[in-house]
């Protein structure tokens, strides 16, 4: 399947480039953000719990090349994204990369960030009364922001839409970047190399379609995805595993009078762990290897607001299953709720968690298979049940007062025995966000957490206690 998509890319790539050239018209565009925190008890204990204060930001700039009519080149690179202050990696590389997750660039500290990190380059063509979309460009967006990445995932992407009225069909091929294994002594100078493995990879074979109706649209995205960077042998015999996934992805927006309404709903079926040798004995612990371990989760997300200005008020309700931990045959989490879905701004909010990192304390949360079960909060929302009320005002047009208050528990307990509760806590979040310019606004945010007992983990003893926090976020585009 691979060698065909890549045979098709070199074609069209072909007859994109070699179409005439002329002098380029280039577009600049980007945004500049900084955002400060005070977060008052993030590990969540009644004694000792640490507080933190720092600024992160971003600087995003993006350059659109008009080559000609229906040719166009695009870039981008994100610059000095990092807390300002922090200390610099002076190692040069992708600390705390791990391979084969895609590059956002968890901790904000390496070199790379403190300086350029591109992040796109792609070309676009109209090519037989469509779009084709070709080189490194954003990846996980699609439908509503529940579910999607697109604002921190990036990678190889092969995209051609073609529309039909108010149809439009959408095919993709997506490389997960990291996931690719390489080694400079090539795969002759790795003879014998039990570790090596030629063939790792982790793509994505995708169709979509949406159809607007002028009030609304709609559509169902279906994509294939195929592991193979955990294939390969550890040792002699093969104790590799292959994951091969299904995934369905239907969404809908709609705005009727003064209510909007959008939904979307995901759904992952296939094997988790494909073993190749199921049986075999792994020398690393003794134990044979297997047997196959399917998948299958669920996810759900809607959302209606009313606007009866200069007010509003609406809701939110968010489903992600979690992982039953007494089958070990089965993984029944759902996809995740994404990094660009932020419902709140302490629970599940992506920013925060990437730069003030995990909540709770990691003594009340066990280690299983070799990880800690602490949840990061910075990988979106996951085994989750979320209810949110929501209302706000516009007393002037440039200034938006809102408030929410989330209501928020587990779907499935973490460990198969003495987890003490299901209840992550509920969350009251107040923000402020005035336009200074058209292209510049400033948000200030206050936010209370009553802590569940969820972060007890397994300790019925344990003695936790509330957080709060203040923000304020610059934002600039232009």
């Amino acid at each position: 399947m691979e060698k065909f998509w890549i045979v098709l890319l070199s074609v069209t790539l072909t007859v994109a480039f070699a179409m005439p050239v002329s002098a380029a018209d280039v577009k600049f565009g980007g945004s500049y953000v900084a955002q400060g925190y005070y977060e008052n008890n993030r590990a969540l204990l009644k004694d000792g719990g640490a507080s933190l204060m720092n600024v992160w930001q971003r600087l995003r700039l993006q350059a659109d090349f008009n080559i000609q009519e229906g040719l166009n080149f695009t870039t981008r690179a994100d610059i000095l994204e990092k807390i300002w202050g922090a200390q610099r990696n002076a190692g040069g590389s992708l600390s705390g990369y791990t391979p084969g997750a895609p590059l956002s660039n968890p901790n904000g500290v390496d070199s790379e960030s403190e300086n350029i990190k591109f992040t796109y380059a792609y070309v676009t063509a109209n090519l037989w009364g469509g779009v084709l979309r070709a080189g490194y460009q954003g990846q996980a967006k699609f439908g509503t922001d529940f579910g999607d990445s697109g604002e921190q995932y990036y990678g190889r992407r092969v995209r051609y839409d073609y529309p039909v009225g108010p149809w439009t069909f959408v095919v993709l091929w997506d490389k997960i970047e990291g996931s690719e294994y390489y080694s400079p002594a090539g795969p002759s100078g790795n003879v014998g190399v039990t570790s090596y493995q030629v063939d790792s990879q982790a793509d994505k074979f995708i169709g979509c379609f949406g159809y607007d109706w002028g009030k609304g649209n709609a559509g169902l995205l279906i994509y294939y995805y195929l592991i193979t960077n955990t294939s390969g042998p550890s040792a002699v015999p093969d104790t590799g595993y292959k994951s091969k996934y299904w995934i369905f992805d239907p969404y809908v927006k709609v705005q009727v009078g003064p209510a909007y309404f959008e939904a979307e709903v995901n759904y992952i079926t296939g094997k988790s762990k494909a073993w190749e040798s199921p049986g075999a004995i792994n020398p690393a612990t003794g134990l044979p290897v297997g047997p196959d371990v399917d998948k299958s989760g669920w996810e759900a997300y809607a959302s209606l607001t009313y606007d009866f200005a200069p007010a509003y008020a609406g809701s939110t309700v968010v489903w992600v299953q979690g992982d039953d931990p007494s089958t070990t045959d089965k993984n029944e989490a759902g996809v995740g709720g994404g990094t660009d879905f932020n419902p709140c701004l302490i629970l599940f909010n992506y920013d925060l968690g990437r730069w003030e990192g995990k909540m709770g304390n990691p003594a009340n949360f066990p280690v299983v298979a070799g990880a800690s079960t602490l949840p990061s909060m910075s990988g979106g929302i996951s085994n989750a049940f979320l209810l949110q009320v929501f209302a706000g005002i516009r007393p002037v047009p440039k200034l938006d007062l809102k408030a929410s208050f989330t209501w928020a528990q587990a779907d499935r307990d973490v460990t198969a025995t003495n987890w003490q509760s299901k209840d992550y806590g509920r969350e009251l979040d107040i923000t402020a966000t005035y336009k200074i310019y058209d292209n510049l606004s400033y948000m200030v945010g206050f936010a209370y957490l009553w802590a569940g007992d969820y972060w007890k983990g397994t300790d019925p003893g344990a003695n936790i206690d509330n957080d709060y926090l203040v923000t304020h976020k610059l934002t600039l585009s232009f």
